[in-house]
């Protein structure tokens, strides 16, 4: 896995010379070599730029995350590295095997991690409320039967952002929904990534079947890591309170998430991508060997937060 992070908000020429990635950037002339191999992530944030298909294929090749962005702003497209694993055949007859009790624990448990982290980040910003999380994450029965989670939601969105009548919606296009929407694609991608490279199909979910999703267990694996986008934004909301769109600045300061050491994880601190996939491989050995307590989940670091919520 690579380190460097790449935002293109600019009109360029995307091109690979000797494994090495090649951007030209038409108004200001200038070419810029990148070793592909550095790469970890990449954010196509704008649709002026030409890419030649060498370039896809090292990309997906060399396992970047790659996310596009459309002329609204909003994230469009992921890129996955497809057949890169030798086990794929039977990693996907067991993920198709997988009991129904496999998965309704492995789902409970994801919400119990969903909801601990949440009551982490209302408890940083001393929430009387943050314990009442905790609670109703120590209540989630096989399969959240009670739909505890979004019991949980209306609680957590209600003392987050302290707005009168916010709803946190998919499509929304205000300041706060919009940054969300643009730190979960994000993470997303990472996700789909990791669960790419193990062999895994994404198509396949725990608890996400929809038939016109093809990143159902993308979007099951996630749940845990939104409330390190939650308090990332929450945190930026306080320096940038007078933004109302995102803009090339704020898009920047979202994605600087992936480098930060926030996530416990295994025993040791990670950064996101890292933590991404332990994660999905921790949860593939789960599904091999029929065991959900092999699934390790991350939980915030509640110290590398603390002094930015004061």
């Amino acid at each position: 896995m690579g380190w460097k992070i790449i935002h293109l908000s600019k009109a360029c020429k995307i091109k690979i010379k000797s494994e090495n990635l090649l951007l030209y950037f038409y108004e200001e002339k200038q070419e810029i070599k990148v070793t592909i191999k550095d790469i970890d992530f990449i954010l196509f944030d704008n649709t002026q730029f030409s890419i030649t298909g060498k370039t896809l294929e090292l990309l997906a090749k060399n396992n970047i995350a790659t996310l596009f962005i459309d002329e609204e702003f909003t994230p469009c497209g992921i890129l996955t590295p497809y057949f890169q694993h030798s086990t794929m055949t039977e990693i996907a007859h067991i993920q198709i095997s997988l009991t129904k009790e496999f998965k309704e624990k492995a789902w409970q448990e994801i919400i119990k991690s969903k909801l601990i982290n949440q009551a982490k980040v209302l408890e940083l910003y001393r929430s009387s409320k943050a314990k009442d999380l905790v609670k109703l994450s120590s209540q989630v029965q096989i399969g959240d039967k009670n739909n505890d989670e979004a019991q949980g939601a209306r609680l957590y969105w209600k003392q987050l952002f302290k707005i009168p009548n916010f709803k946190r919606e998919q499509g929304a296009t205000d300041i706060i929904n919009s940054m969300l929407n643009y730190g979960y694609a994000i993470v997303r991608a990472c996700m789909a990534r990791s669960i790419s490279a193990s062999g895994l199909l994404p198509i396949f979910g725990i608890w996400h079947q929809n038939k016109y999703n093809a990143f159902n267990l993308v979007d099951d694996l996630i749940e845990p890591f939104r409330a390190f986008v939650d308090i990332h934004i929450k945190i930026l909301r306080k320096t940038y309170t007078h933004k109302i769109s995102l803009d090339t600045q704020l898009k920047r300061e979202i994605i600087s998430l992936l480098n930060f050491e926030c996530v416990e994880i295994k025993g040791g601190i990670s950064n996101i991508p890292r933590a991404v996939e332990l994660f999905v491989m921790n949860y593939k050995k789960a599904m091999i060997k029929d065991d959900n307590s092999l699934i390790l989940y991350p939980s915030i670091k509640e110290m590398y937060f603390k002094y930015e919520c004061l």
